[in-house]
Parts: C-alpha cells; structure tokens; sequence
C-alpha cells in the first residue's frame, strides 16, 4: 500500500520454530501467502548443506523473484535465525513483496527495503504469528537523480555487464553464473541488487530470479543469475561469466541501445 512519501509492504518470515521445525513463523497482516510463497517452493533457503551444519558458518545471502501476476517482486533475504530447542543452527528467510515500478523508477531501491527489514528483524528476533508491514520511505521522482546500478563499477567490470545484458537479451531463458573469486557475502549482495536494478530498469528484460550466493545443486535451476566466489557444478543450460572480464564476449544486440546507454551512464558516475 502506497501513501504519499512512504510505502507499506507486506512481509513474511520462514524459519524453524521449537518443537515444529521449519515452515511459516510470521507474516504481514494483509499478505495474501499462497500467491506468493509458491514463486519460492522447495527452496526457501537453498544454501549449500555444509553452511547449516557448521553454526560458525556465515549465512548472508539475497533471492529475488518476480511476482509477475502484480508486477512485484520478491526480496528474500536470508541470515542465520535464532538456534533451536537443541542449540543447533538454522537458517531463517525473511522475504518482502516490493511494487516492481518503484524498484524500475528509482524510487525505491533493494537497499532501502533491506534496511527496513533488518531494522525489523533487530527489534523483534522472535516475531510469531501476525506482524506489522514494513514501511520504507519512497523519494519523490523529481528527487531521483543518480543512474540506477549507480557505483557498480566498484563490483565488477562494464564488459561484464554488457556481455550479461547481450546473454538475457537474446536468451530469456539463459542461465549465468557471474564469478567473483574471492569476494565477500557482503560484496555478492550489493553486486546482486545493483545488477538487477540496472539490467531491468527499462523493461527490455523481463523479471527473472537470482541470487547472491552459489546454491545447493537441486535448488540451481530455480534461478537465471546467481553470483558466486567460486565455481559450482551445474548443467549445461549454465554460462560461466568472469566479473573480471576486460573484453565483451558478446557483441551488442541491433535495436537495444537504450539498455546499453544506461549501463555505460552507471559506469560514469
């Protein structure tokens, strides 16, 4: 629900829950969950299985999925939830349901609503049954100024995301995974909202599931992008993209010079 300068969003949390184990442990008041807990079936925290037996092990990865019925999209972010009822690890997925034209005007970004998130996880730790929206601030059009991807020339190079762009411009159902050896979660997550913002913004490509972090094996083709330190095993529907790149490996495609101008106006900044 939007209201002049700020904007409501449902939420839900899944998590393990004493005595109960994993499933549904708190959503927003109006959220309509069938509609949207489908989009992430079978892998609401798809995270390698050495990352939940080690409770020293950092878990702090992003999805996000396309709600293409409402054009909305998905923010899931996942992190470690509280231990349970044997003090063991778990996983917890906080996911949030972002009107898409705001995300596509600039207006709001994937940062602002992690904010919100994360300030709503600081304050209730053991949220349960029915929660409160989360409210974020939405700047006004005339205020949004600054390219959208803006500062991810710091993360990875402009061959990289042109070659990207060429890849899901030419094949909507193509799968890449970017490869940043040695980067950090932290790294990964930013990288992984500043693509996504910037390759969408303008429409030519449609909404498409990705994640931060390589995942588990059976969860890897619930995405087209995924972002990852380190190569993975994975089919052939996969092309392996180097962040580092200094050379396209694709040439432009005719007609989509509005998607390649944004790109190059993101690495001016």
């Amino acid at each position: 629900m939007e209201n002049e300068g700020e904007v409501t969003l449902e939420h839900w949390i899944y998590g393990a829950s004493p005595e109960k184990g994993y499933g549904m442990k708190a959503e927003s008041h109006r959220l309509n969950g069938p509609l949207y807990m489908r989009y992430l079936a079978n892998h609401y925290t798809p995270v390698r299985v050495e990352k939940t037996a080690n409770g020293g092990t950092l878990i702090d990865a992003r999805m996000i999925h396309p709600a293409p019925a409402n054009d909305e999209v998905l923010l899931s972010i996942l992190g470690r939830g509280v231990a349970d009822e044997y003090n063991r690890p778990t996983i917890q997925n906080h996911t949030m349901v972002i009107p898409a034209g705001l995300l596509r005007s600039g207006q709001l970004t994937f940062f602002d609503v992690e904010t919100a998130a994360t300030d709503f996880d600081r304050r209730f730790p053991k949220a349960s049954a029915k929660v409160d929206p989360l409210t974020v601030h939405v700047r006004p059009k005339e205020e949004v100024h600054a390219p959208l991807g803006g500062g991810i020339r710091r993360l990875i190079t402009k061959a990289a995301v042109d070659t990207l762009a060429s890849r899901f411009l030419a094949d909507h159902q193509g799968r890449t995974l970017v490869l940043c050896r040695g980067s950090t979660n932290q790294y990964r997550n930013e990288l992984l909202y500043r693509l996504v913002e910037l390759l969408q913004a303008g429409g030519e490509i449609p909404p498409f599931p990705a994640i931060s972090d390589a995942p588990t094996l059976s969860a890897m083709n619930h995405f087209r992008l995924a972002i990852s330190s380190r190569g993975v095993r994975a089919d052939g529907t996969w092309t392996l993209l180097d962040a580092s790149i200094d050379t396209a490996a694709l040439p432009p495609l005719r007609g989509k010079n509005p998607m390649y101008s944004r790109i190059a106006e993101a690495f001016a900044e």
